[in-house]
């Protein structure tokens, strides 16, 4: 079964809450959209409607933490992010108090919401933040691993979750996932985009090719282990959704010192539009044929 990640972290929060009576759940105005109604229903004592009021609501969360309780806020990703970046600079990473944003609708994917509530940017901008710890999740496993180190950290964080409803991947959840076996050639990608990864994989197989599969749930700060997963490799690739500056590309090739040898992502320059995932993926070279093909022919050039 596919979920929206953001449902399925509103329904483990009240999990959590139940037995932690810190936690308190923040809404943006738009909680019927990601499902964070399930904490309004079930503990409304708890649950504080900010309305659209995205700065109000990252300094309130902060003062809450200030005062020794657990808030977790949730709206778009867009709204998160770039609206209360002043807040989120002041308030959490240089106070590091312990706040959990929940940016929903992330990435390019966004329907007929179209551009302004896309964002294509988000890991840049927050990346750029001290202290935040970043999560990208690609399924409900992994949105339980990133709520209980989030919930055990002492520091904020930024849980990424797509619009598009996502099914459970196959692999133990972690920092560093391992979709599938290993192989000389890598395909790395972080949360929605181990979807387009696996899709990809099925594809270039029909032809040959042993594509593994490694997703990254942890993109601040990067596990220790990938560059060496990443070194080991006689090609490796990057897709994400994210443009590349300032993405899981450009996180990597900072620590090993080259860039992937084929990347997927949002273009440089296309800022956003209205569609259906795969009609945006694809007007993007973003369909797991395109992927696929570039892979391949990558491969022979090199056998």
């Amino acid at each position: 079964m596919s979920e929206r990640l953001a449902a399925v972290c509103a329904r483990e929060l009240v999990s959590q809450a139940r037995k932690n009576g810190q936690i308190w759940c923040l809404d943006g105005d738009l909680a019927d959209s990601y499902g964070a109604t399930q904490f309004a229903d079930a503990l409304p004592e708890r649950f504080i409607m900010s309305g659209i009021a995205e700065q109000n609501m990252v300094s309130m969360a902060a003062g809450m933490a200030a005062c020794g309780l657990r808030p977790w806020l949730f709206s778009f990703a867009a709204f998160l992010v770039y609206r209360a970046a002043d807040q989120v600079r002041v308030c959490l990473s240089q106070t590091g108090l312990p706040v959990t944003l929940v940016g929903s609708h992330a990435g390019g994917c966004g329907g007929r919401n179209g551009k302004t509530h896309q964002s294509i940017g988000d890991l840049a901008v927050m990346g750029t933040m001290a202290g935040i710890d970043i999560w990208t999740p690609c399924d409900p496993l992994d949105v339980f691993h990133a709520m209980d180190a989030a919930a055990q950290a002492s520091r904020p964080s930024y849980i990424r979750t797509p619009r598009d409803p996502c099914e459970s991947l196959s692999g133990t959840a972690g920092d560093l996932r391992w979709l599938t076996d290993p192989s000389d050639y890598v395909l790395a990608c972080s949360g929605l985009s181990a979807h387009w990864a696996m899709e990809a994989r099925r594809a270039v197989a029909d032809v040959g090719i042993n594509l593994s599969v490694l997703h990254v749930g942890r993109f601040q700060p990067l596990p220790r282990s990938l560059p060496m997963l990443i070194s080991s490799a006689k090609r490796w690739y990057v897709v994400e959704d994210h443009l590349r500056t300032g993405g899981l590309d450009d996180r990597i090739s900072q620590v090993i010192g080259r860039h992937a040898n084929a990347w997927f992502g949002w273009p440089t320059g296309w800022t956003g539009g209205s569609g259906s995932s795969s009609e945006l993926r694809e007007s993007c070279l973003l369909g797991s044929q395109q992927i696929a093909g570039t892979i391949a022919a990558d491969v022979r050039g090199v056998a």
